[in-house]
């Protein structure tokens, strides 16, 4: 899928993908894809990155699906999650 290696995400080291490739992935129709790489994103990338590709909006209305996939960074999201919860800045 890449045609330019310099235009790979830092934290997708170990797959051949542009950024273009990966928003693509992001916001295609393969709910597995899209939930594999926002995962992905969530425990590799840094936090100010992670937004460059997803959203507040989706980290909640996937929520329950997206936090057992995220392996040692879990508390850290659910911290950021019921504080923008309790703060009604998502639903």
């Amino acid at each position: 899928m890449i045609h330019d290696l310099t235009d790979r995400p830092d934290f997708l080291w170990d797959e051949p993908l542009s950024r273009d490739d990966l928003k693509k992935l992001l916001d295609g129709e393969n709910e597995e894809e899209r939930l594999y790489y926002a995962a992905k994103i969530l425990r590799e990338a840094r936090f100010e990155e992670v937004w460059d590709y997803l959203s507040p909006a989706f980290l909640a209305s996937e929520w329950e699906k997206l936090r057992w996939r995220l392996g040692r960074k879990k508390r850290f999201w659910e911290f950021f999650y019921a504080t923008w919860r309790k703060h009604g800045l998502i639903p």
